[in-house]
């Protein structure tokens, strides 16, 4: 059927849009060009991993995307799923229910934070100064955090470990 070809869907025709203006605007399509491909790609590879379909995926990017294109289709922002760093979860109940009432790690000061997002532990790094650092920030987590993904939301993000998750 048609809706399942990603190439028939609003996010792909939405993000094949936006390449082609910057082509011609820049005068350079060849540039931009291969981060459809890259995007549809990583879109197959979550629906492979998650049993969700590639075009509702890709439907769900382009309509939170909410910044340019190029930014926002990389590794940090759509990573592989694979390993510990990466998990999927059916409800953000099941997700919740995982991280428990523990905690996360701020990957700056190694505090625990009440806060998955923005570090609330109170520790002072210099003088009159607390750490506020934030997983969305420039530096994210710094590799110390994780990528979780929700499939009824069809929403990923980047959050502090929770401790929960820590290894003894």
């Amino acid at each position: 059927m048609s809706a399942d070809i990603i190439e028939h869907c609003d996010g792909y025709k939405t993000l094949e849009a936006a390449i082609a203006r910057d082509g011609e605007k820049y005068g350079d399509p060849e540039r931009y060009n291969p981060k459809l491909g890259w995007a549809v790609a990583r879109a197959k590879h979550y629906a492979e991993k998650t049993g969700l379909r590639a075009t509702d995926i890709l439907n769900s990017w382009e309509s939170k995307r909410n910044y340019w294109y190029m930014n926002y289709y990389q590794d940090c922002q759509q990573p592989e799923i694979k390993g510990d760093d990466v998990r999927v979860f059916d409800t953000p109940d099941a997700l919740h229910d995982s991280i428990g009432k523990t905690g996360f790690r701020c990957p700056m000061c190694e505090s625990i934070s009440k806060s998955p997002y923005v570090c609330d532990s109170g520790k002072e790094m210099e003088k009159g100064k607390v750490c506020d650092w934030k997983s969305y920030g420039l530096f994210g987590t710094m590799g110390k955090g994780v990528y979780v993904f929700v499939k009824s939301a069809l929403r990923g993000e980047s959050i502090f470990k929770p401790i929960s998750w820590e290894k003894s």
